[in-house]
C-alpha cells in the first residue's frame, strides 16, 4: 500500500495555471493527489500576493506563494516560493509558458569566478538563467534555489542552500523548472518581465554579463520579496559553509546604482526600484 501511495505521489501529474498575463503564463505540474486551495489574496503597495495551501488526501503538505511586484517603471518581478511542510518529498515542474517564437540569450556563457573562499567559502550561485525576447518585450528568468532554514549557534536564522537548479528545458514554448523538494525544505525562483528591452544595446548587456561573472558580489542572483539572499561570511560555526542571508549593503544594490549612472538601462532601474521596496 505504501508503495502504491508513493508511486501515485511521484508519477501521476496534472498541471495548474497560477498566473496569466499577455506575455507571461505560469503553471505548475504537480502530483495529481496534491491539491491547491483557493488562494488567500492580499495587496500591499506594489505587491499582489497569493498564497495557496497544498494538501495531500486532506492533509496539509505545504504552501505555494506567488508575489507579483509591479514597479513604477512598468516592469514586473514575479516571485514564486514553495514550502514543503509535510512528511513526504515531491517532484514539481514550475513552468513559464508563452515562449513560442522567442530568442534566448544565456547570462552564463562561461563559468562564474569564485568568491574570496577564505572569507565566504563556496558560493554555489550563478547568474540568472537568461533573457527571452518576445514580440512584446523581454523576460529575465531566475534560477531555482532549494534550501532549508537553520539556526546558527549565535541564534541567527539563515538559509542553507542545498541546490541551485539551473538546468531548464524549453520545449514547444514552455520553459520547465523541474525540482525535487524534500520535507521541511523550500524552493524559490523569480522572473523579471518588461515591455521594453532591459538594456539599451546588446553591447551594454554583454558588458554587464561579463562583469557580473567576474565580480561575484555585484550580481544578485537569489531574489526574494524580502530582499536578496547572499552568501554570508564564514565563522567558527561550520554551518556557515552554505549559509545565505540578508545583508543591508547588498540589499541596497549599490552595483546597480553605480552602473545606472554610466550605462542607464531598464534592468538597473528595475533593480534599484526593487531594492527601494526591500529596504
Amino acid at each position: 500500500m505504501s508503495l502504491i501511495i508513493f508511486t501515485a505521489v511521484m508519477f501521476l501529474k496534472n498541471e495548474v495555471e497560477l498566473y496569466s498575463e499577455t506575455d507571461v503564463s505560469l503553471t505548475i505540474e504537480k502530483p495529481t493527489f496534491i491539491t491547491f486551495s483557493e488562494p488567500e489574496v492580499s495587496n500591499n503597495g506594489s505587491d499582489l500576493t497569493q498564497v495557496y495551501t497544498m494538501t495531500f488526501l486532506g492533509i496539509e503538505v505545504g504552501t505555494y506563494t506567488l508575489v507579483d511586484r509591479s514597479l513604477q517603471n512598468g516592469t514586473s518581478i514575479i516571485f514564486e516560493e514553495i514550502k514543503n511542510t509535510g512528511w513526504i518529498p515531491y517532484t514539481l515542474s514550475m513552468n513559464v509558458n508563452k515562449l513560442e517564437d522567442t530568442d534566448f540569450k544565456s547570462w552564463n556563457p562561461q563559468p562564474v569566478a569564485k568568491l574570496d573562499e577564505a572569507l565566504y567559502g563556496l558560493d554555489s550561485t550563478t547568474n540568472p538563467h537568461g533573457i527571452f525576447t518576445t514580440k512584446n518585450g523581454e523576460i529575465l528568468i531566475g534560477n531555482v534555489y532549494v534550501s532549508r532554514n537553520l539556526q546558527l549557534g549565535n541564534g541567527d536564522s539563515v538559509q542553507e542552500l542545498r541546490h541551485e537548479i539551473t538546468d531548464f528545458t524549453t520545449e514547444e514554448g514552455t520553459l520547465s523548472k523541474n525540482l525535487w523538494l524534500p520535507p521541511k525544505h523550500s524552493s524559490q525562483t523569480w522572473l523579471m518581465a518588461a515591455q521594453q528591452p532591459l538594456f539599451e544595446t546588446e553591447e551594454d548587456e554583454d558588458q554587464w554579463i561579463a562583469f557580473s561573472l567576474e565580480n561575484r558580489l555585484s550580481q544578485l542572483n537569489w531574489l526574494t520579496p524580502q530582499g536578496p539572499y547572499v552568501k554570508l561570511q564564514l565563522t567558527d560555526d561550520p554551518r556557515t559553509q552554505l549559509a545565505y542571508g540578508y545583508i543591508d549593503k547588498r540589499t541596497a544594490d549599490l552595483s546597480s546604482l553605480e552602473w545606472n549612472e554610466t550605462s542607464p538601462s531598464l534592468f538597473f532601474e528595475s533593480m534599484i526600484l526593487n531594492a527601494e521596496i526591500n529596504q
